[in-house]
């Protein structure tokens, strides 16, 4: 295939600035690349090469603004891209077309799915050691409960005994999430605070959330031990 000697092509950069030119909004330049991506490999639509790069031209753009606008619309992306030929002129593949090379990684697509699944184990392991922990804690308040209480229990003592340490976990509890708390607005600001858009910052809630979880579990028996004078 020859490649395109035409001015008007642009590369992914500067294409992604032309098409935030043309809508009511912004859309990154990794957001554009995974669509053209994708439309290659569903065989919807063929993006030009020179010199082995993307290029992108007007009907490219087109194709990107109509994308942004369904998108706009609450369409699905697998309804557009499947959709597209019914509304918009797409480019035909090359004959000798064999589609990518098959070290072409899509690195930003591998990157979130570990994140997410890396994300999804530390948590489930978090749950799993807060419940053991609240059972551990709960079996050793009912002792020391127990070791002060040697006379046979009336069923008005254990209803007692099961309201007061419900209430030590209440208590324990709210006295661990004040410390983490207090930790974490001790954290560095790159760890407390994401930057959302170019020039907006706010709070990084789901770290903030890990954190506090994490300073539960690691502190619930001592702070369980210093509650109940406990060595």
């Amino acid at each position: 295939m020859n490649e395109p000697v035409n001015n008007t092509y642009w590369q992914i950069t500067e294409f992604a600035e032309k098409v935030t030119e043309q809508i009511d909004g912004s859309v990154h330049y990794n957001t554009v690349a995974k669509w053209f991506n994708k439309l290659e490999t569903m065989g919807v639509h063929y993006v030009n090469r020179a010199a082995g790069e993307k290029i992108y031209d007007e009907l490219d753009l087109e194709i990107g603004i109509f994308i942004y606008q369904k998108r706009s619309e609450k369409w699905r992306l697998d309804v557009i891209f499947e959709n597209l030929s019914k509304y918009i002129e797409t480019r035909p593949f090359p004959e000798d077309w064999e589609g990518e090379n098959t070290l072409s990684v899509n690195y930003s697509e591998i990157e979130d799915a570990i994140i997410r699944k890396i994300s999804t184990r530390i948590q489930e392991q978090l749950i799993n050691s807060q419940k053991e922990l609240a059972s551990t804690m709960e079996q050793i308040a009912t002792a020391k409960i127990s070791s002060l209480l040697p006379q046979p229990k009336s069923d008005e003592e254990i209803r007692a005994e099961k309201l007061n340490s419900a209430l030590l976990q209440m208590k324990l509890n709210n006295k661990l999430e004040e410390e983490a708390l207090e930790q974490w607005n001790k954290q560095p600001d790159h760890i407390r605070i994401r930057k959302v858009g170019l020039f907006r910052k706010e709070e990084n809630y789901n770290e903030k959330e890990k954190f506090i979880r994490k300073y539960k579990t690691d502190n619930m028996i001592r702070i369980l031990k210093e509650e109940l004078d406990i060595d």
